[in-house]
């Protein structure tokens, strides 16, 4: 697992790109599903879920996005979140980790 931060601007759309590799050689991500998770504090029991998908599998890459909409309701701050692997068994691997800057904007 490793801890990455990201920044988030409120009411505008993100998404950050990710490769899997091992060894240098793209991890086949055929059959793998992502979940995304971010919250204000661990203990908080409100949540924003990320939109996650493929991009190319047989090249190792996902994508976690959130729209406009998501992050205008978000509250300025910093937050936490991390991203969890699933793998074709069913063995959940977490695999990103951090906070999630939330930067509010001067246009609406």
């Amino acid at each position: 697992m490793s801890e990455y931060n990201i920044k988030i601007n409120k009411g505008t759309d993100f998404a950050r790109a990710f490769a899997l590799s091992e060894s240098n050689i793209a991890i086949d991500l055929t059959g793998f599903t992502f979940e995304g998770t971010l919250k204000e504090r661990y203990t908080s029991t409100q949540s924003t879920p990320f939109t996650m998908s493929i991009v190319d599998a047989a090249l190792g890459t996902f994508k976690a996005a959130l729209t406009d909409v998501e992050t205008t309701a978000m509250g300025p701050g910093t937050w936490v979140y991390d991203i969890v692997m699933i793998k074709p068994t069913g063995e959940k691997i977490r695999l990103l980790e951090g906070k999630a800057f939330v930067k509010q904007g001067v246009t609406p």
